[in-house]
């Protein structure tokens, strides 16, 4: 393993520590400001990868990861959430229960997921092999997971944006990337920036099978 391969693991190792971090964080703003330093991560591994191969599309790919999910998602909601950073928003949730089924979740998952229907998928260009794509895999079920534990909007648009990260980063470590994924995320981040602008105006948290009432 190269020492450029080697680093681009250790980002994508951080990517998804960063997201158990938001699954155990209890503040909004704090979730946010992680959200963001997930997103610019998952950037520098695409401007990294850029770089070595010489190729533009990394480079778009990248700057749209940093402008709309670094800047505009996480702008949208500072500035929709109510009250001081100090406040939980979900006091009443057992953070170490959750984490703990999490952590088991993702592991079921990803272990299914990897070994079963990716075992014959091979990563060409800067590196090899198919153990990176465990990242990108646990990164989505973590938003997958964060969305069905938590009843906030908040908190549930974070988990959405994570599984859009995970998806650009299993796409990012899938070369080359087609210009589609960089359409793809302008088109679902941009649409996701107008969803919470609306959505968490109008409520903040969601009781369970609340939808299916009548």
């Amino acid at each position: 393993m190269t020492l450029i391969q080697t680093g681009i693991y250790l980002i994508a190792a951080l990517v998804t520590i960063v997201a158990f971090y938001i699954q155990g964080e209890e503040f909004i703003r704090s979730m946010v400001r992680a959200q963001v330093v997930q997103s610019v991560l998952i950037a520098a591994i695409s401007f990294i990868i850029g770089i070595i191969e010489a190729s533009v599309d990394f480079f778009i790919l990248g700057v749209l990861i940093i402008i709309l999910r670094g800047f505009l998602i996480s702008y949208f909601l500072e500035r929709r959430i109510p009250g001081k950073s100090s406040i939980k928003y979900e006091p009443n949730v057992n953070l170490a229960y959750y984490f703990l089924l999490d952590l088991v979740f993702i592991v079921i998952s990803v272990f299914i997921i990897f070994y079963v229907v990716f075992s014959s998928f091979r990563v060409s260009g800067v590196l090899a092999g198919t153990e990176v794509l465990v990242f990108p895999l646990a990164l989505f079920f973590q938003g997958l997971f964060l969305i069905a534990s938590r009843k906030s909007t908040f908190t549930q648009i974070i988990g959405y944006v994570e599984e859009e990260n995970g998806l650009v980063l299993f796409a990012i470590f899938l070369l080359p990337v087609p210009l589609i994924i960089e359409a793809s995320v302008f088109l679902d981040v941009l649409a996701l920036v107008v969803i919470t602008s609306i959505v968490v105006v109008e409520k903040q948290t969601h009781e369970k099978m609340e939808e299916l009432k009548g």
